[in-house]
């Protein structure tokens, strides 16, 4: 199992419209994401920052896989408006589930050393 993360932005003005619609997220995409190997994701909110983190099988095949879905593309385009990229660019929409940050430290309480 692959742990993921990555950083974007939610425009000034849009935190509450991006957590309104994250409470309504479409059942197909979530429909997509289970078949695409996702077993839990999780957003964070600090300000405009958004810290994604998944649990994945295969994090290339499951972005491969949501990129060619015509739910999960039309998802990633209603939000594309109130959205930035990590740098506060423009959100690409085509690239929604960019290279994932390197992981530094990670502990598990179920791990035997």
């Amino acid at each position: 199992m692959q742990r993921i993360t990555f950083v974007m932005q939610v425009k000034p003005g849009y935190e509450d419209e991006y957590v309104r619609r994250h409470q309504n997220v479409w059942p197909e995409v979530q429909a997509d994401m289970r078949r695409a190997g996702i077993q839990s994701m999780s957003i964070y909110r600090f300000g405009q920052q958004l810290f994604l983190y998944m649990e994945v099988e295969d994090y290339a095949r499951a972005s491969g896989l949501l990129a060619e879905s015509p739910d999960s593309i039309r998802w990633e385009e209603h939000m594309a408006p109130i959205m930035a990229d990590a740098a506060g660019a423009e959100y690409d929409p085509a690239n929604a589930y960019p290279d994932g940050l390197p992981e530094v430290y990670h502990w598990d309480s179920g791990e035997t050393q």
